[in-house]
């Protein structure tokens, strides 16, 4: 059954055929097609069943049936292969009736019976494609005594189509040397994930794109598999619900390969393929020891290179992946019918891996077979290096499987099970190990065992308070860990130490210890240690307000770190964090929203945390969550969670002068552009006792006065940023600075300053890949910027056009600009104050409230304080 749909009836004919029919649901596949029309002397599709060669040849030569001799050998029936070839050719349209009536069908010499072939087909002037589909079908003998006389008769005008399963039925090398031929296998005429999509939407499959990628990944893109997974899932999955083991759970799929591949292997071929199924790759000793047979190697090498049923590779070829649809097959089948055999064959597994130092596949087979003893030996010879492979999440697996007695009576599994859990960030099941191997602890353990310890205690504080009081990198060089003979520990050494370093705001001393760590990471081939590594580096630029360097190690660390490594253990909530605070500063509120969501939900324990870690990463996906809904529109309560998430954040906290720069900044912006004056003094106070002597002290200090038009004690009060007496502690705040500048240089008729200042606030964006302080720019900004369109260079022009898309029009957004003053106005608009209680209130005089609520009307468009209230409600101005 080559064909996509299901065995086609007219294989068991006897007689030629014409091309056949097309299925209606065909999936167009021109890439392939444009192959085969290249025009070569022989074309050979060689494919286990199910890889649609026979589908792909009617696409091929649909409309094209004139010239086209096609043969369908019948399997059970295996008839001589010159009398079909010359029956066909009779048949074919464009040979003229009674053309080949003199050739017999007779066996005679290959030859000469050829050459005469040849002079009749061109004295006709006829050329002809040949088209024997399944050409493993007929007897060994037949093929060797035709097909090499085809292929090497140069005066026989036919083309030659050959397609079969097995592909030593043929031997094209004299073909393959002249480049007469064009030849498609299994990995050509498999389905892309493209294609599997393409397939999916064509046969109403609703599938979300992971099961999608799913799909692709248990099937290879084996193109039977795929049309009967998606029938499958078409009844029995939604777009959000796991895949499962499409072989072990769809029974079509099941039998379809049972009958149209399995059974036509021999005894020893199946029993090879089952013993194996527990492992994704094998080599042949390995095979050897699971098969129980010596020549089970040999057997695969066969599968691998005439059937195309197994994958080989590596140096010399010595590798052997099984087709992952027959490794479910028979893997599920041992589950179902023989799951003590399947508990052996995981045993033997586990032993070899464990022979040949392969901790972490002889772990996931030691806990398959349910093997306690070897998993406890692996554990403490090898978890260590496991961890440091990227390894928590089989750890804590394994550490599951074992008895409480068993961890009890070993410190140092207790040690790897709360490596493994900090790993996670799971702090409090990794505290609970922690304090068991303490309680088992013997004087004058070995020096491994003391240096996980350290490791252990170090880690762990940061997730907590327990850092105040218990310098971790102190204890780390006390401990000698940075000279430990195993180069993962160093490792994780040198980032408790890049982590203590952040912790001080020692960006430089942090980044140097994190590129010596790259270094040594990269020298031991350690990849997983690296994309940590990688995060540390993302972390120090995103703390330094660097958000373009930060996205650069960002994507450098998830592309160390697999996706299921990077969910379960390194970056979790982090990762999530810096993705949600990038997409907000770059003005994409919608994606920060959901990376922020994300992040969230993957925190766990942290989520409850207090201090440490935990309370820094909820309090800063907050903050983002918060603005976020902001940027959308949805003011009412943003300010009220960027107060909850500041008031997480105390001196004693984790990483808390950036942190409190990045809160203090974007509330006390959104206060004032909100015109809440109250909270924007309640910002400032706060961060006068948090952030003293930064610049972004002096940003907050000087935005209030230029609110009010107080021009110079704003510019006074930057001052110490301009002249270097004052350093921001994130390089986005000079943005900040900048506008603010910008406003008030428009606002005082110094606009030639003022376009000078936006030109350096656009340099200034695109190096930090930060838009978002332009985007909420006050309006007299974004005008000049309209104004001075096409002034810019060519990247700020780029960037320029791109603030300008972001942010509405003003029929659109429909708020009307109003400035701070006017703000502070209209927040006592809804009481029930007098105009003389207003001035007293806001210290000015009662004629200034006056004008200043006329302006507000004519903004607002409207003709009382009841309406200017509800006017104020509609677009925001009030929360």
């Amino acid at each position: 059954m080559d064909d996509q749909g299901g065995t086609r009836p007219d294989l068991l004919s006897p007689k030629p055929i014409a091309v056949p029919r097309l299925p209606l649901d065909l999936l167009a596949r021109s890439r392939l097609v444009a192959k085969l029309e290249a025009g070569a002397d022989v074309v050979l599709l060689s494919a286990p069943a199910g890889y649609g060669k026979t589908v792909l040849l009617g696409q091929w030569l649909n409309g094209q049936a004139h010239n086209v001799a096609w043969i369908s050998p019948n399997p059970q029936n295996r008839e001589a292969l010159w009398p079909a070839i010359l029956q066909a050719l009779r048949q074919c349209p464009a040979v003229p009736p009674g053309t080949l009536r003199r050739l017999s069908a007779t066996k005679e010499n290959t030859s000469e019976v050829l050459g005469r072939l040849a002079e009749q087909l061109n004295a006709t002037g006829t050329s002809v494609r040949l088209v024997i589909d399944g050409l493993d079908h007929f007897t060994k003998e037949e093929r060797d005594r035709w097909i090499p006389a085809l292929l090497d008769q140069p005066r026989l005008p036919i083309q030659l189509v050959l397609t079969t399963r097995d592909s030593s039925a043929i031997d094209p090398g004299h073909a393959r040397l002249s480049g007469r031929i064009v030849e498609l296998r299994s990995g050509d005429l498999g389905f892309t994930l493209d294609e599997i999509n393409a397939l999916a939407a064509m046969t109403l499959t609703l599938l979300g794109f992971h099961q999608l990628e799913e799909l692709f990944r248990q099937t290879a893109g084996w193109p039977a598999a795929v049309v009967l997974g998606l029938r499958y899932l078409r009844e029995f999955a939604g777009p959000d619900l796991a895949l499962g083991d499409v072989a072990a759970n769809n029974r079509l799929l099941s039998e379809y390969l049972l009958h149209e591949v399995l059974d036509a292997l021999s005894p020893e071929e199946r029993h090879v393929l089952a013993s194996t199924s527990v492992c994704r790759v094998l080599v042949a000793s390995q095979a050897n020891a699971l098969a129980g047979q010596r020549n089970a190697g040999s057997v695969l090498s066969r599968l691998a290179d005439d059937l195309d049923l197994v994958e080989s590779g590596g140096s010399g070829r010595k590798v052997f992946v099984v087709r992952p649809l027959i490794r479910a097959y028979y893997r599920a089948e041992l589950a179902r019918k023989e799951p003590d055999e399947l508990t052996r064959l995981n045993r033997i597994a586990a032993q070899w891996h464990d022979l040949a130092v392969e901790p972490d596949a002889a772990l996931r087979h030691a806990i398959d077979a349910a093997d306690n003893q070897l998993i406890r030996r692996i554990l403490e010879l090898h978890g260590p290096a496991l961890l440091g492979g990227g390894g928590a999440t089989r750890v804590r697996r394994a550490i599951t499987a074992l008895p409480d007695s068993v961890l009890a009576a070993s410190p140092k599994l207790c040690l790897v099970a709360a490596l493994a859990h900090v790993e996670s960030r799971q702090p409090t099941t990794a505290t609970r190990y922690l304090a068991a191997a303490h309680r088992n602890w013997v004087e004058d353990s070995p020096r491994d065992l003391c240096e996980l310890r350290t490791l252990a205690e170090a880690r762990l504080s940061w997730f907590s308070g327990g850092w105040e009081d218990h310098d971790p990198k102190a204890a780390i060089d006390d401990a000698a860990l940075p000279l430990s003979g195993q180069s993962d520990i160093r490792i994780e050494a040198r980032m408790v130490s890049v982590t203590a370093a952040l912790v001080q705001g020692e960006y430089r001393t942090a980044e140097n210890e994190a590129f010596a760590a790259l270094i040594e990471a990269s020298e031991a081939g350690n990849v997983y240690l690296a994309g940590k590594v990688y995060l540390k580096l993302a972390a120090a630029s995103s703390m330094q307000g660097q958000l373009r360097r930060a996205g650069d190690f960002l994507r450098q660390a998830e592309e160390k770190l697999p996706a299921h490594v990077w969910t379960a253990g390194a970056g979790r909530s982090m990762g999530a964090l810096m993705h949600a605070s990038a997409a907000l500063l770059r003005a994409e509120p919608a994606a920060a929203l959901q990376f922020a969501a994300v992040g969230t939900s993957q925190l766990g324990q942290l989520g409850s945390a207090t201090k440490g870690v935990g309370a820094a990463l909820r309090a800063g996906l907050e903050l983002v969550a918060a603005c976020a809904h902001m940027d959308l529109g949805d003011r009412r309560h943003a300010l009220d969670g960027m107060r909850q998430a500041r008031l997480r954040i105390g001196h004693d906290h984790l990483f808390a002068q950036p942190m409190a720069a990045w809160m203090a900044v974007i509330e006390h912006s959104a206060a004032l552009a909100l015109g809440h004056a109250e909270r924007a003094r309640e910002v400032l106070e706060w961060a006068e006792e948090r952030l003293a002597g930064t610049g972004e002290l002096c940003l907050l200090r000087a935005q209030g006065p230029a609110g009010i038009s107080r021009f110079e004690a704003a510019t006074d009060r930057l001052r110490p940023l301009r002249s270097g007496a004052a350093t921001p502690l994130l390089e986005w705040t000079w943005l900040h600075v900048g506008i603010l500048e910008c406003s008030m240089a428009i606002r005082t008729g110094r606009r030639n300053l003022a376009g000078k200042l936006l030109e350096e606030a656009l340099h200034k964006a695109e190096e930090l890949d930060v838009l978002r302080p332009l985007a909420v720019a006050p309006q007299e900004v974004i005008d000049l910027l309209v104004e001075r369109a096409g002034a810019h260079g060519p990247e700020e022009e780029s960037l320029a056009q791109r603030l300008l898309a972001l942010r509405p029009p003003d029929d659109v957004r429909g708020a009307p600009s109003l400035t701070p003053r006017e703000r502070e106005v209209l927040t006592l608009l809804p009481s029930h104050l007098s105009q003389e209680q207003m001035a007293a209130e806001l210290h000015l005089s009662v004629n200034t409230v006056k004008t200043h609520i006329r302006l507000i009307y004519s903004k607002l468009g409207a003709g009382s304080r009841h309406d200017a209230v509800a006017a104020a409600y509609k677009f925001g101005h009030l929360p």
